[in-house]
């Protein structure tokens, strides 16, 4: 799984400090810079201690927890985030991210549709809102997430995923339209350089076809599925 799509910033998060003094703040940030993970969360844990009732102390754990792999404790963390405070976005956001992490698409979708609901209009929280609807097979539920997040943010990633989502749907004018605003950003988007091959042979347009899974094949000599599809359209050929 690309890390990615699942990736829950504790620096963003952690921006946000609530009640924590500026230099209290530094100090956790600079253990985790140094790696000292263990202290910087027995500085979390008296921040729980000292204001048991602040929700952003329980967000702040469970976000560097879940940042060094400790899901099950993170989990608990976020829980507890949200059982003082059902509508804090970026609880409801680490769950989210721990959800995908797992493959639990089903989950990590509602709890992303929460944060939508609550208003973090965030690009990277409706990306990954379609990419869960997307493994769970369901293009037609991620399309308006991919489509918001690339009207949020200009991302070759996110622009590539609409793409993406607009061909499994057999859109294939708006599929072609996006791919090649991809190309247009990175020239070297192998993938959509692919993808918008695919599209032109659907659409009966093969010389363009056959042309485009070539230039896939000078981008990238090891792409495969380009390799396959120019090896059937020559065998058909002959």
């Amino acid at each position: 799984m690309d890390k990615d799509y699942a990736n829950c910033s504790w620096h963003s998060l952690y921006a946000i400090e609530g009640e924590l003094k500026m230099d209290y703040a530094e100090q956790v940030a600079r253990l985790v810079k140094e790696n000292k993970v263990e202290e910087a969360v027995q500085l979390l844990l008296e921040a729980v201690e000292k204001e048991p009732e602040n929700p952003l102390h329980y967000v702040n754990l469970g976000t560097l927890l879940f940042d060094h792999n400790q899901y099950e404790e993170a989990e608990r963390f976020f829980l507890q985030a949200l059982q003082l405070d059902e509508k804090m976005a970026t609880a409801h956001y680490g769950l989210a991210s721990l959800h995908y992490e797992r493959g639990k698409y089903k989950e990590a979708a509602t709890a992303l549709r929460a944060c939508i609901a609550l208003e973090m209009e965030d690009p990277h929280v409706y990306y990954l809102t379609g990419m869960a609807y997307l493994n769970l097979k369901n293009p037609l539920l991620a399309l308006p997430f991919l489509q918001r997040a690339t009207e949020l943010k200009e991302d070759t990633t996110y622009l590539f995923q609409y793409g993406l989502a607009l061909a499994k749907l057999e859109h294939f004018t708006m599929a072609e339209e996006v791919f090649e605003n991809v190309l247009s950003l990175d020239k070297n988007h192998a993938d959509a350089m692919y993808n918008l091959a695919i599209v032109h042979i659907q659409t009966n347009r093969f010389e363009e076809g056959f042309s485009l899974l070539k230039k896939t094949l000078q981008l990238q000599p090891d792409h495969k599925l380009a390799e396959k599809a120019l090896k059937q359209m020559t065998e058909k050929d002959e």
